[in-house]
């Protein structure tokens, strides 16, 4: 995206990837992860990143994979922190570049793992952590609470396979109050929640909201204290996310198999099994063309077809059919809530 100070994306490639004017109220909170090995490539992204809006961007130093260590960033860095501390600063520097009323200062974070390789002792972490924050300042924290195997293991066993430290973390947050510290990895409860925001700053959770978005609304009930009648229903969030889908296609041309991947976790058990399923088959007949993401319906029509085609599938299997002025296709805000059950 970003290299030699330039940029090698177009606007509408940009939006795609970072649709902040499109998420509306919703852009708020969103975070930028960049990788870099130099820092006038890091402070390029950071400016650019700030001109569309971006108000939080994370330098990723956690990253194990064998493309990345070619490119000499992610997880590599922490070999490195001289290295990795001057590229912090440069993001800062362009973060705090120029700040105003209506250019606010962007918050800039790390994410990192707690070792590489053989050594993942409180040394090893306390010197990356050290000598980024004395050259950068006082920058956020995200620590993976996993060593990183940069040999052996593939990214996807990284985020498994390494045994899990969290008390390492905790011992970082106590050694650095001056900065913000998160914890990641493993948390996939409520209860592990509350525990880690116990030590820690803040907890940072990927693969079980992933693999289950309405953790959300649990964790807005029991760590936010948000009642149950102020979260929003299953047929408000469906059809927020297909309008920007909606929005996204007939903009940008984003391709339906990229929006669909958000919804596959939406719906559990057999009807959640059927509406993937239908919903894949249907994208796959509304295309029309092989080279070019044009399609013969909108993709708020898709996912309707596919939400009445999992009710209809669930009521013939207990033997229920729906009636015969059941209309072919849906609106999703009628369909949402019976196929979320």
């Amino acid at each position: 995206m970003f290299s030699r100070g330039q940029i090698h994306l177009t606007k509408p490639k940009l939006a795609q990837y970072i649709p902040i004017h499109e998420l509306g109220d919703f852009a708020h909170g969103t975070v930028v992860q960049i990788g870099a090995s130099d820092p006038q490539d890091a402070y390029t992204a950071v400016k650019e990143l700030r001109k569309l809006g971006v108000r939080h961007i994370n330098l990723n130093c956690g990253c194990p994979s064998r493309n990345v260590q070619m490119g000499s960033f992610g997880a590599v860095l922490m070999t490195k922190p001289e290295i990795a501390a001057g590229i912090v600063k440069a993001m800062v520097d362009a973060a705090t570049e120029s700040v105003d009323e209506l250019n606010p200062a962007t918050n800039i974070s790390v994410k990192c793992r707690i070792g590489i390789d053989e050594d993942e002792s409180p040394e090893f972490l306390r010197k990356f952590i050290d000598s980024v924050f004395k050259t950068a300042g006082p920058v956020s924290f995200v620590l993976h609470a996993r060593r990183a195997w940069l040999n052996g293991l593939s990214p996807e066993q990284n985020r498994s396979v390494p045994q899990l430290n969290h008390a390492r973390v905790y011992e970082m947050a106590r050694e650095f109050p001056q900065t913000q510290v998160f914890v990641n990895g493993g948390v996939d409860s409520v209860e592990k929640t509350l525990a880690h925001l116990q030590h820690v700053d803040g907890v940072m959770i990927g693969r079980k909201i992933r693999e289950d978005p309405w953790f959300l609304s649990t964790l807005d009930q029991y760590v936010y204290g948000v009642h149950g009648e102020m979260l929003p229903k299953a047929e408000q969030v469906l059809n927020e996310y297909v309008r920007f889908a909606d929005q996204m296609h007939e903009e940008y041309a984003m391709r339906y198999t990229v929006l669909a991947r958000p919804m596959y976790a939406i719906f559990g058990g057999r009807k959640g099994r059927s509406f993937r399923r239908n919903l894949g088959q249907t994208i796959l007949q509304a295309k029309t063309s092989k080279d070019r993401p044009l399609y013969s319906i909108r993709f708020s029509d898709a996912v309707s077809e596919a939400i009445y085609a999992a009710e209809k599938e669930h009521q013939q299997s207990i033997g229920a059919p729906l009636s015969e002025d059941e209309p072919a296709v849906c609106k999703v805000a009628a369909a949402a809530a019976a196929a979320v059950s």
